[in-house]
């Protein structure tokens, strides 16, 4: 979201008094924050990923409506279902944008990458209706698929941005309900004078002279909406974003992070500085939550682990996970597409309770490297009876926990991308429990 209202002066350089928050909502599977700032509370519609035992295709369930009045503590309001567009019981709740006009508010929305919707509300917390109970923008409308929508508003001038490769804006009618006029592509130029190729999910803000286009981790900057952009390189580190101006001083992103993995994702609050002319100041701890590593605490919930067989897998409370063994081959397994980055990373940490008379554990890992079919090929259910598993001598009926360290380089096979891990907490017991208080690669 942005409208034309620009910060009071500009500030230059790093705010220490800043906030930046890691992850909004903790192990939730949120996904595409998109911010609308209304009377000091700020408010966003964002995805929710369906599951984190997704292993491709980005399966999303629903749109889910926010709000916080400080950006620290955010409250639920109400479920989008798809069944209420167009698009039917489908898992295609993309990203979009939310904008107000007239007193009404108006969520755009991605029907998967296929094409663009809109919905309308009398309260900014619904209940949203479908406008046109069809595409705003139907296939074949651009040449590139017409998904991911912006809503940029200056002088009463409504610009919708989409698509992926190569973006296009048009000017959106008085109701909202078509195209004043025809897309036009947009070109992003690099430091040759080449123009380059963009992702999806383009966003949109101004700030003094400059216009920012912005998508994932990277940015370009003109002096004019429809450009050319001059690409600038790298933004901060993440996914999708959203950005929004805090009581007109501090800018904000939220941005999609990896919170439990690539498939079950989680929104930063990051603040955004600006060097004098204008570009984007990257902090030198900037990061993709949670990495540079990935860290279960199981404070919350399980954090996408799971029995394959042999075991329960409960969170007995805070930051505990357990189990009960009933067979002697137990075997627990992370969430898929954990997209942890091992070239950073050398060591797994276990720090577990075994109240059997098990002396091992054992350990697998399952890792990629990134080809070009990594997105699209998907990752299948592991056979872990072909890893390799490393066996860790445990104390057999313990009554305190026990870290226990092991090098990633143990394994003969380790490629860029730890995909996911399986455990066999208690080898050869059949009986007795484990209790895992954490498990770290670092």
């Amino acid at each position: 979201m942005l409208s034309c209202k620009q910060e009071k002066q500009l500030f230059v350089g790093v705010n220490p008094n800043a906030l930046k928050v890691d992850i909004i909502v903790p192990e939730h599977g949120m996904a595409d924050p998109h911010a609308w700032v209304k009377n000091d509370t700020v408010f966003i519609i964002a995805g929710h990923d369906k599951s984190w035992d997704a292993k491709s295709a980005f399966p999303m369930d629903r749109w889910e409506i926010w709000s916080s009045a400080d950006l620290v503590n955010w409250n639920f309001h109400r479920n989008i279902l798809p069944t209420q567009t167009y698009i039917g019981d489908q898992p295609n709740c993309w990203a979009g944008d939310i904008c107000e006009r007239d007193g009404k508010y108006y969520w755009f929305f991605s029907n998967r990458n296929i094409d663009t919707g809109v919905m309308v509300s009398d309260k900014i917390d619904g209940e949203y209706k479908d406008l046109l109970g069809k595409p705003l923008l139907p296939k074949g409308i651009v040449p590139v698929n017409p998904y991911d929508p912006e809503i940029y508003i200056e002088n009463d001038v409504y610009t919708i941005c989409f698509g992926v490769n190569t973006y296009y804006m048009a000017t959106l009618s008085k109701n909202m309900k078509s195209l004043e006029s025809k897309p036009t592509s947009i070109s992003v130029i690099d430091a040759t004078g080449k123009e380059i190729s963009t992702d999806d999910k383009p966003t949109l803000f101004k700030r003094g002279d400059w216009y920012y286009l912005v998508y994932g981790n990277k940015y370009a900057m003109s002096k004019k909406l429809y450009g050319p952009y001059n690409f600038k390189g790298a933004f901060l580190a993440g996914g999708h974003t959203s950005f929004f101006q805090w009581k007109g001083q501090q800018w904000y992103v939220l941005q999609e992070n990896h919170d439990i993995s690539a498939f079950y994702r989680g929104a930063s609050l990051k603040p955004v500085f600006f060097n004098e002319d204008g570009t984007v100041i990257i902090p030198k701890d900037d990061r993709m939550y949670p990495g540079p590593g990935r860290n279960w605490k199981f404070e919350n919930s399980t954090m996408g682990w799971k029995s394959l067989q042999g075991t329960t897998v409960n969170l007995k409370e805070k930051g505990i996970l357990t189990g009960n063994l009933s067979g002697k081959k137990a075997i627990i397994e992370s969430a898929p597409w954990l997209y942890t980055d091992t070239r950073v990373c050398n060591k797994i940490s276990y720090t577990i309770k075994n109240n059997s008379a098990a002396t091992e554990m054992k350990v697998a890992i399952y890792s990629r490297n990134e080809d070009a079919s990594f997105w699209t090929s998907g990752t299948k259910s592991i056979d872990w009876e072909k890893q390799e598993w490393i066996t860790i001598p445990i104390k057999s009926n313990s009554t305190e926990y026990v870290t226990y360290i092991i090098n990633l380089l143990d394994f003969k096979e380790v490629n860029a991308r730890l995909m996911q891990m399986a455990v066999q907490p208690a080898c050869n017991a059949d009986s007795g429990t484990w209790e895992i208080k954490n498990i770290s690669v670092f």
